[in-house]
Formats: structure tokens, C-alpha cells, sequence
């Protein structure tokens, strides 16, 4: 497969809603030059603060770096990180229709002495969505399928209550009969909630704990016949399975496909499961077949781990990969 797949700025006509848990990444960089005089633990002197989009944003982040229209639907706290976030979401020109929460933005902070990693802590709340949050995101999403000229909607699932059992079945029966390809980046709380989707793309470590199996993930065998399992389990059309280092794989109801990792300088994995599925949801709009889908998004997510932190891909990057 080469470059001749793609023509210049192919994505630029492409939308896409994403759906999903929405967080903002926090790092704070600095040194650690002393030991704190109230415990035997280092003081770390931070020099700079950095906030990234997260979760199901830095999803529509990757599809609009990519050239392509992103939206993105969520619930959101009232606090002063929400507006931090709208303003992130303003700055990278993701559309946006956010549902207020009472509950808190979700923010992962990340400590770093320099290079090292030192610790994470989170600020979340997790409880499932209430009834009157869900009735305004399918609202919202209702008007999106109308008006917008969809090509797809990825449903990106951090487990931190936005895709509930009843929101994601509600979602589901509401997109199906506008025949957009639904996408989907599961967890395992309601990993078998997502019936009847286009794709649906775990990574292995899910995948061996929703199937209760412990599948090497060389093993050609035992994958083509947990993804005939899950196939047949959720009812959908295809399945794309990531093996971190050991690259990706994909079937459907006809063939298999496989694609070895890339050897690349692996320094932050984080974020890494964001570009693969929005690549895949990305290339599904273009009607692209599973295999190529399997091969494109891994190259695409093995692309994003040689810097540190949560890292979009962007459209010149992409295409010097591919040299067009």
C-alpha cells in the first residue's frame, strides 16, 4: 500500500461527530531539587503548566488536524476547567455542543521532572449520565445527524459515565436509521453494549478480558477466532484490534488481516488509541476496505508515541509519512 491511496488534502470534504468522555490533559514540568522537611518526598519546583485536550477530544483533535470537519458532543462541569477546555477546543477549530454537568471536568494531571515521569493524580467524577443530561446529548445529536453531512460518529468510551448501558443503546437506535457508520473505541464496563456498530476497535488486553482469554498476541489462530467470537457477539461488521508493539489486526466476515508494529522510539504511548480510531473512522468515510483501514491506522498510531505526552497527528506529518 502506498501513498497513491490518498490524494493531497483527501479528508478536507470528511465530518465526523465524536461522542464521548471529554478530559483535559494537565502537565506539569520542573525539577526536583530538594526533599520536602515534611515527609521523605521530593519537592518538585514546576516551571510550566501545559493543558492538552483528552479523552474523546483529542479524538476530534486528530480528525481536525487531519483537515477533516470535527464535532464533538459531551457533558461538561461548571468550573474553571470547563472553560479552559471550550477555550483548548476553540484554539484547535473542533466544533463543539457540550452538555453542563454538575459534575466535575475531568482533568488528568501528569508530574514531570524533566524527562521522567514522576506521577499521574485525576480529578473526576464517574456516575453514569442522568436522564435529563442523556434526553439534551440525543437532543443534540438528533440535530446533528438532520443537519450535518455526517460521514461517520465515533463513540469514545473512557469509562467515565457519558456512554452508560442505556446512553449508548439510546445513541445507537437513534443514529442507525440515518445509515451514518457508527465507530467505536471501547472499555470494558459496557464492552458488550455496542451491538450492531461498523467498527469496533479494542485493544487486546480488552479484548482477553471481555472474552475471559489470555490470547498471546502473536497468535494468528486464537485472534481470528476471537475476532469471529466478538464479531459475532456484538453483531458488527468489523473488528479492529491493536497489540501495542506487535502492531494491529482486523476481520470481518470474509478475511483476516494483519500488520506487524512499526519499529519506532517508543518514549509516551498515551494517546496513542485516539489516533488509531479516529484515522480508522477517517478512512471508513472514504470507503476505504478493512485492510487498508488496518494498515493506515497503524501506521498512524505508531506515529504519535515518540514524544512525550497526549500528541495529535497532524495532516503535514501524515503526509510526509506517506510522502505525497
Amino acid at each position: 500500500m502506498h501513498q497513491q491511496d490518498f490524494q493531497k488534502n483527501a479528508f478536507a470534504n470528511l465530518q465526523v461527530l465524536v461522542i464521548g468522555d471529554v478530559m483535559i490533559d494537565r502537565y506539569f514540568y520542573g525539577e526536583v531539587n530538594r526533599q520536602s522537611p515534611e515527609a521523605d518526598v521530593p519537592i518538585l519546583d514546576v516551571g510550566l503548566i501545559e493543558n492538552r485536550l483528552g479523552g474523546a477530544a483529542n479524538v476530534a483533535l486528530n480528525i481536525a488536524k487531519m483537515g477533516a470537519k470535527a464535532h464533538l458532543m459531551s457533558l461538561l462541569g461548571a468550573d474553571e476547567d470547563a472553560a479552559i477546555f471550550k477555550d483548548l477546543l476553540k484554539e484547535q477549530g473542533v466544533c463543539f455542543k457540550l452538555v453542563e454537568s454538575n459534575r466535575k471536568t475531568t482533568v488528568k494531571a501528569r508530574l514531570y521532572k524533566g524527562n521522567e515521569y514522576l506521577m499521574r493524580y485525576d480529578f473526576e467524577d464517574k456516575h453514569d449520565i442522568e436522564e435529563d443530561e442523556l434526553e439534551q446529548l440525543l437532543a443534540n445529536v438528533k440535530l446533528a445527524c438532520e443537519k450535518l453531512s455526517l460521514n461517520a460518529i465515533v463513540l469514545q468510551d473512557y469509562n467515565k459515565g457519558v456512554l452508560s448501558e442505556k446512553s449508548i443503546k439510546s445513541l445507537i437506535d437513534l443514529i442507525k436509521p440515518f445509515g451514518i457508520p457508527i465507530v467505536v473505541d471501547p472499555k470494558e464496563k459496557n464492552f458488550f453494549a455496542y451491538q450492531a456498530v461498523s467498527l469496533f476497535k479494542p485493544n487486546l488486553k480488552e479484548l482477553n478480558k471481555a472474552l475471559s482469554l489470555n490470547i498471546n498476541p502473536q497468535d494468528d489462530v486464537a485472534l481470528e477466532a476471537a475476532c469471529a467470537m466478538l464479531r459475532e457477539r456484538l453483531d458488527c461488521e468489523m473488528v479492529l484490534i491493536t497489540r501495542a508493539q506487535y502492531g494491529a489486526i482486523g476481520a470481518n466476515e470474509n478475511a483476516y488481516f494483519k500488520e506487524e508494529g512499526l519499529v519506532r522510539s517508543v518514549v509516551d504511548v498515551s494517546g496513542a488509541g485516539d489516533t488509531v480510531i479516529a484515522m480508522a473512522s477517517l478512512l471508513l468515510s472514504l470507503n476505504f476496505s478493512l485492510d487498508k483501514i488496518v494498515y493506515y491506522a497503524n501506521l498512524a498510531g505508531a506515529s504519535v508515541i515518540e514524544e512525550r505526552g497526549v500528541k495529535a497527528l497532524d495532516l503535514r506529518t501524515w503526509e510526509n509519512l506517506l510522502e505525497i
